[in-house]
């Protein structure tokens, strides 16, 4: 069994990267570990692979929102930071994704309820003091605490469900 030098897991000596964070693993450095000079050249050959479960998020991706009871497919990119909420207060919000086509008043999502935010290759979920609560994976998100997304999580706002895709 090999370690992950990024999250601790232990993985099958032949893996190239890990399993739970898709980090490339010393195995699949082959005799290059001692080089210094070389590492880099290795690093910028190898990709990270996606896998289910995995908070990898590169450049090139985008998040895919399934919504529950329609079955309708949101599909946002994520340079920076965007907020999901629901519009029609009349202020004009640039980061504002507007949930409102889904039922968002009905279903208790706040106006502005929860922050996307990109984190180097990772995306981060900060529930902004929403009245109906945020839950990923079911598990209530405190406030202004920032959470990874990782792909296939469940994010409830409300009781609006979406499932979450990296695409």
């Amino acid at each position: 069994m090999q370690e992950c030098p990024n999250c601790g897991k232990e993985n099958i000596d032949t893996d190239a990267y890990c399993y739970a964070c898709g980090h490339i693993l010393p195995s699949s450095l082959g005799g290059f570990v001692g080089e210094t000079n070389r590492l880099q050249e290795v690093y910028e050959m190898l990709e990270p692979r996606r896998r289910w479960g995995t908070a990898y998020f590169d450049r090139q991706n985008q998040l895919q929102f399934q919504i529950r009871d329609t079955g309708e497919v949101m599909v946002l990119n994520v340079e920076n930071e965007v907020v999901l909420g629901r519009g029609g207060d009349g202020a004009e919000d640039d980061l504002l994704i507007d949930l409102t086509p889904f039922d968002a008043l009905e279903k208790g999502v706040s106006r502005r309820h929860l922050l996307i935010r990109r984190d180097a290759d990772t995306i981060v979920v900060v529930d902004l003091g929403s009245a109906n609560n945020t839950y990923l994976n079911g598990q209530r998100l405190i406030p202004h605490e920032p959470r990874i997304l990782r792909d296939n999580d469940e994010l409830r706002l409300g009781r609006l469900v979406l499932r979450v895709g990296f695409a």
